[in-house]
């Protein structure tokens, strides 16, 4: 289960730093490439700031999963933000133009059960005599 949970905060921090790059340097490219109107570029660029210190929650946590377990609730939350806002929006009826949105959106689940799945105690080590 080691090896699942570094893959899957690997790719959360991938994920993450896509996202923070794309808000600090690349504005024009997030619509086409997410599908989310850039409305405000200051919020957005605030937005990347913040996308990049999660960045570095999911490292810290991918260098040592057992002594950095607790951060896993802040990566399991990331994603499960990313998955109940589009569904929030949807509920309002804002249908999303494409799949860009909603199709992420299983995948972000599994993410989120891996690292829900990873914040259990490890098992300790058999006692010797």
């Amino acid at each position: 289960m080691q090896i699942a949970l570094r893959v899957a905060l690997a790719i959360g921090a991938l994920i993450d730093v896509g996202v923070a790059i794309l808000c600090l340097f690349a504005q024009p490219l997030i619509e086409p490439l997410l599908d989310l109107p850039v409305k405000d570029p200051a919020l957005t660029l605030i937005a990347g700031g913040e996308y990049l210190v999660v960045t570095f929650v999911y490292l810290l946590a991918l260098r040592d999963p057992v002594r950095y377990r607790m951060l896993l609730w802040l990566c399991a939350l990331d994603q499960a933000v990313a998955i109940a806002l589009p569904l929030i929006t949807m509920a309002h009826g804002q249908v999303p133009a494409t799949w860009k949105t909603v199709g992420p959106m299983p995948f972000q689940a599994i993410l989120v059960a891996i690292y829900l799945f990873g914040l259990r105690k490890p098992a300790s080590a058999p006692m010797s005599s």
